[in-house]
């Protein structure tokens, strides 16, 4: 025997409280209520269904019917009259189905069909009341009585019939647990696993989600045998539907992910395993992707997507999984604020504007600049990022200009800044594409401009530098990749990785390769929970990557950017500048 009586014993103190209080001026109804009450409650049933049942007959609709028909059903239940009970439950519910009673109703007719070994029907009707309450304390005594039904009184057939027949979504995740719990006490665990594990594919947010993960990992580890080896899941966009063959990029990308990998392995006894799947760039492969590796215990950390928007819609999609998950590349502010283990291996913009006010103030000692911008792209958040640094340091910004790319001349505005070149330390200019980079620098030479320039990554794709070398050569940016191709170890590894996979090292395959030697360097041991493997990565460490250096702040963005100097036709790096917070 179960508790079906924790709610109704609370409504009948309840009941008793407010109705005593309120004796002296009762209605004629409250009066044979409460007295038909006190003698249900001192077990004189046979006196007080009738009393119950003239609130119902013998008296037009009133603020007591509805619970006088509760306890009516209640008495003949008290009286072993289960038939004629579950006639009057069943009439209450088809006649007020809205009624703040329903619950407790439904509970008690589950309650006489088990009373009457009726056991499949008292099952059906706690998986109703399961899907129609909204009650948290109606829909746990529901659950915690249908439990004890099926484990102790059911087969596995019934409650899975139950569950094949059934198109209310709210019991559904409830009877895969106790469907998966009762082939566990028939020892057939292979099973079980399916019905655990279809909770965390198709219910990873309902209440069984984390009862089911509990079993299916004690089930996996008797079926399967010892833990698999830790796997590292890897999410990019290989090709979507429209396309026939894996995009270069990511397939490069992907090497450098994978020969990161095979050099792990090589050097330690306990292996990595890679997941590497598509996303396709679409939002349900993504999800299905998440029920996966949520599924998967033995994953411990995600690496990609690449592109900011992808890696938003990622972000939200994992939300609460608690997987650590890095992206190489994505540049988008806020990414971070989405997902409390998400990190940022690419500064954000917001970090590469104030990367630059900081070097230019600190290293280069230049305490006056001006800004000129275009109106469009990512130009915008560069200056407004390095103006906010610039200026919170205590440095300032003399006069800020905003051109459009699609005008025919940015005269006026260059103009403008010339104006008060006597008075300015150099000027810093975040383009948004390299196509402006020849006009600017003729107007510059027009107007006799001869500052030190500054910038962002986009000057490094630019033409035209060796038409004004004078003015060029004053020209220093940042980067987020230089490679050094002279450096003996950059010279080894890439010899290395030539030979393994007939490939030229190129950024790309550094963003991949250089996120996830981060990831196998700063991780001592994979066999531990994905929480402490997010306290490895946030560890105040310097990773001296090939194309950048990586080390994330409090917020988890890169700091690192390389400082690059164009000088005489070659580009030079100058430093590998970190953020100071």
């Amino acid at each position: 025997m179960f508790n079906f009586k924790l709610l109704t014993l609370l409504l009948i103190l309840f009941s008793i409280s407010i109705f005593g209080q309120q004796a002296s001026d009762t209605s004629i109804t409250d009066k044979i209520f409460i007295h038909a009450l006190e003698l249900f409650n001192s077990g004189n049933y046979n006196q007080a269904q009738p009393l119950f049942n003239n609130i119902i007959t013998k008296y037009e609709f009133n603020d007591k019917t509805t619970i006088a028909y509760l306890f009516d059903a209640k008495s003949f239940i008290k009286l072993k009259q289960f038939n004629t009970a579950g006639q009057i439950l069943k009439k209450f519910l088809v006649e007020f189905p809205d009624s703040k009673y329903a619950d407790e109703a439904k509970l008690t007719l589950a309650q006489s069909l088990f009373e009457q070994e009726n056991y499949l029907p008292s099952f059906q009707e706690l998986c109703n009341l399961i899907n129609s309450t909204s009650s948290r304390e109606y829909s746990q005594l529901a659950k915690d009585g249908a439990e004890k039904i099926a484990l102790n009184y059911l087969s596995a057939s019934q409650v899975d019939s139950v569950y094949d027949t059934t198109k209310a979504i709210k019991s559904k995740p409830f009877l895969l647990l106790e469907l998966g719990k009762l082939y566990l006490q028939d020892d057939k665990k292979e099973e079980a696993l399916n019905s655990f594990s279809s909770i965390l594919k198709n219910f990873s947010y309902s209440d069984e989600r984390s009862d089911a993960a509990t079993l299916y990992e004690k089930a996996s580890a008797e079926v399967l045998g010892p833990p698999s080896n830790p796997i590292i899941a890897v999410l990019l966009p290989l090709k979507d539907s429209s396309e026939s063959k894996v995009s270069k990029t990511i397939s490069e990308i992907l090497e450098g992910i994978k020969y990161a990998a095979s050099e792990y392995n090589k050097n330690h006894s306990e292996k990595i395993g890679l997941l590497i799947k598509n996303t396709a760039r679409d939002k349900n492969q993504i999800e299905k992707i998440k029920e996966e590796i949520t599924s998967l215990s033995s994953v411990k950390a995600i690496i990609g997507p690449v592109y900011s928007n992808e890696v938003k819609e990622t972000l939200e999609i994992f939300k609460n999984s608690g997987i650590p998950i890095i992206s190489p590349t994505a540049t988008d502010d806020s990414l971070t604020d989405l997902y409390p283990d998400f990190f940022q291996a690419n500064p954000s913009f917001s970090e590469r504007g104030a990367i630059m006010a900081e070097y230019i103030y600190y290293v280069e000692n230049k305490k006056v600049m001006a800004v000129l911008n275009s109106d469009g792209g990512y130009s915008p958040k560069l200056a407004d990022a390095f103006i906010k640094k610039f200026t919170s340091l205590g440095g300032k910004i003399l006069i800020q200009q905003t051109y459009s790319s699609t005008a025919p001349t940015f005269d006026q505005q260059i103009a403008n800044i010339a104006a008060d070149s006597l008075q300015l330390n150099g000027i810093y200019i975040p383009l948004s594409g390299n196509l402006d980079v020849t006009m600017l620098l003729s107007g510059f030479v027009k107007y006799n401009f001869n500052l030190p320039l500054y910038g962002n990554q986009d000057w490094f794709n630019a033409k035209g530098f060796e038409t004004y070398p004078e003015l060029s050569n004053k020209l220093t940016f940042t980067s987020d990749y230089y490679l050094d191709y002279t450096d003996s170890t950059f010279e080894n590894f890439e010899k290395k990785f030539l030979n393994l996979t007939n490939l030229i090292v190129n950024r790309n395959v550094l963003y991949g390769y250089d996120a996830a030697e981060y990831l196998f360097t700063s991780v001592k041991n994979f066999n531990v929970s994905t929480s402490a493997i997010k306290n490895y990565l946030i560890a105040k460490t310097v990773y001296q990557g090939f194309h950048n250096n990586i080390y994330f702040g409090k917020d988890r963005v890169n700091k690192f950017l390389n400082i690059v100097r164009y000088k005489n036709g070659t580009f030079q790096i100058v430093d590998k500048f970190k953020l100071s917070n």
